[in-house]
């Protein structure tokens, strides 16, 4: 999947970042000889003069705009998504989901203790079994390995987010709908899952696919039980993998009741018991998968489907 993408995009930036993910894949030696062969043939897909750490770090810039956050597909599966409308200023966001690759070399830097695999695998997995203080503690460590300043001021369970920052975060519940439901390129689409699909299809999401989860908007196949390595499978018109299904991804906001009012750049509410969690996981069913599906758990859990993923403001 990963490897027909870089060749659909054609690009050196793609092809650096199959490296990335499979520096011994079997394509290896063709997209390092690609890369080469680049000079002006092959264009970069950062057009900025200068580009911010974001954009080295292969993030995508997700354009902002408006849209009708909640159940646009009208599915009525829970009063908790209730349309409203909001407007979402650009934002970068990463293409994957956290890895234990990248979350170890945080531990073993740090002394943290690190989190477990549940005996899957770590390497290009996504990381699990991290609360949302882990989370919030671990941006702010990229931020200070990227000489940025960081978003988050963190005492104990107290933590504030400092939005003028340019440091890494993650990213707001409105963000994350917007990215999700990509469509042609563009945030905020009528779309019903993270991959740009209507249908869930278990050889296109990790989700679990159980004849007993059926669905009208879904196809019964494998249940894996389990994650698998991000950029997996294909992912949906912004270059995002895993919006729907894998892990679960933890997000700045409180849970709490949608407003009824236009919104610009929401934070979610003001205090609260829980976290939001978005995306669905290789756990969860159809309905979880879908991208205005949300949920939330206490910040201290810590459980075998639930990650995140890095945001950064553009600026």
């Amino acid at each position: 999947m990963q490897w027909r993408y870089a060749k659909a995009k054609n690009t050196p930036d793609v092809y650096r970042e199959y490296l990335r993910l499979f520096p011994d894949g079997r394509h290896a030696t063709e997209a390092k000889n690609a890369i080469d062969k680049a000079g002006t043939t092959l264009q970069s897909n950062t057009t900025d003069a200068t580009p911010d750490i974001a954009a080295l770090d292969r993030f995508i810039k997700i354009e902002g705009g408006t849209f009708q956050m909640g159940d646009i597909m009208g599915d009525k599966e829970y009063d908790s998504e209730t349309l409203h409308p909001v407007t979402v200023s650009t934002f970068y966001l990463s293409p994957y989901e956290v890895t234990f690759e990248e979350y170890d070399r945080y531990c073993e830097t740090t002394g943290k203790e690190k989190s477990g695999d549940q005996g899957w695998g770590r390497g290009k997995r996504p990381v699990i079994n991290v609360n949302w203080y882990d989370a919030v503690e671990y941006c702010n460590w990229r931020s200070r390995q990227a000489n940025l300043k960081p978003v988050y001021t963190i005492n104990g369970t107290n933590v504030s987010a400092d939005w003028s920052a340019n440091g890494y975060r993650l990213p707001t519940e409105a963000e994350w709908e917007y990215a999700a439901r990509a469509v042609n390129g563009k945030g905020g689409g009528k779309v019903r899952f993270g991959n740009g699909k209507d249908i869930a299809d278990p050889k296109e999401i990790n989700f679990n696919g159980s004849k007993d989860y059926k669905k009208p908007y879904s196809v019964v196949g494998e249940y894996r039980g389990k994650t698998t390595q991000v950029g997996n499978f294909s992912p949906n018109s912004l270059g995002l993998y895993d919006m729907s299904g894998n892990v679960w991804e933890w997000c700045w906001d409180w849970y709490g009741t949608y407003p009824t009012n236009s919104q610009t750049d929401p934070k979610g509410a003001g205090s609260g018991s829980r976290r939001v969690r978005r995306g669905g996981s290789w756990r969860g069913n159809p309905v979880n998968a879908r991208c205005a599906y949300r949920y939330g758990f206490t910040p201290d859990s810590r459980v075998s489907y639930l990650g995140f993923r890095l945001a950064r403001a553009a600026r």
